[in-house]
């Protein structure tokens, strides 16, 4: 197994960072620009929801992600300190407008759902865990 881990707190300006970490990470593990691109894409989303939505970009709040290649599988875990947030109740395809507050919403959401696998999410202890899985073959 072969295991990348940043840990980073909640706030936006960091969102480059996770960018350049994942596609760095995975490089070597995945060839094709487009799939490596897709899967930066539904990290950089799961990580935006966190920091903005869950902890409310308070840079006192840290989290931590983990790329681990385990044969032809990626997972992906995010340890955030902010109660879960049910990646599976979001409607698909997601709701253009949202009635709350008139604006686009669940569309990170929607494209993380279509881009993995496989998602889990729990809470143990002080920390949710977010486990996406991808087969890479």
């Amino acid at each position: 197994m072969t295991k990348y881990a940043l840990d980073f707190s909640a706030t936006p300006d960091n969102l480059p960072i996770i960018r350049h970490f994942v596609q760095e990470h995975l490089a070597p593990h995945v060839s094709d620009p487009v799939r490596r691109n897709q899967l930066t894409v539904a990290v950089e989303e799961l990580c935006a929801n966190s920091i903005i939505h869950g902890n409310h970009s308070d840079p006192a709040q840290k989290l931590r992600l983990e790329l681990r290649i385990q044969g032809q599988q990626l997972h992906i875990y995010l340890y955030d300190p902010a109660p879960p947030y049910a990646l599976h109740k979001y409607p698909m395809p997601p709701q253009l407008l949202r009635k709350d507050t008139n604006r686009p919403g669940g569309l990170g959401i929607y494209l993380i759902r279509q881009l993995m696998d496989k998602i889990i999410v729990r809470r143990r202890g002080e920390k949710s865990i977010y486990h996406l899985v991808k087969n890479l073959t």
